[in-house]
């Protein structure tokens, strides 16, 4: 579930490969930032990109950051898992990352509810997700 380190908003949560059923981490979780600047789904670093998803033939995209400077990512469909709901999405690294970060994509599954004043977060799918 979602949480706050410092100000920053955050989530846990297991990366999978559906084809091959291999998970990052193997045991535990993940702590991804929640950065709604980012219209992507999910960033991770290179090394847990090349471990999980390294046999699967990758897509190339472009990212325009921030600052206007433009990136090529590389990047595959997966899964994430955030108990106990399991999203697909483009999962994608760019070389240098070295951090876990979900984006616009990702939450347009969700409800996100910061409370900055408690330091508290609340995270549900929204009701066109469920399944039935």
């Amino acid at each position: 579930m979602p949480r706050f380190i410092g100000l920053t908003p955050a989530i846990e949560l297991i990366i999978k490969n559906p084809f091959t059923g291999r998970a990052y981490p193997e045991r535990g979780s993940v702590v991804a930032i929640i950065d709604t600047g980012y219209e992507g789904f999910l960033l991770i670093p290179s090394d847990v990109f090349d471990t999980t998803f390294g046999e699967l033939e990758s897509e190339r995209r472009e990212l325009i950051l921030a600052d206007g400077r433009k990136v090529r990512s590389r990047g595959v469909f997966g899964e994430t898992i955030l108990e106990p709901y399991v999203v697909d999405g483009f999962i994608e690294t760019v070389e240098g990352v070295n951090e876990f970060v979900v984006g616009a994509e990702f939450l347009e599954s969700f409800k996100l509810e910061l409370d900055y004043c408690t330091k508290t977060a609340r995270l549900e799918l929204c009701p066109q997700h469920l399944l039935y």
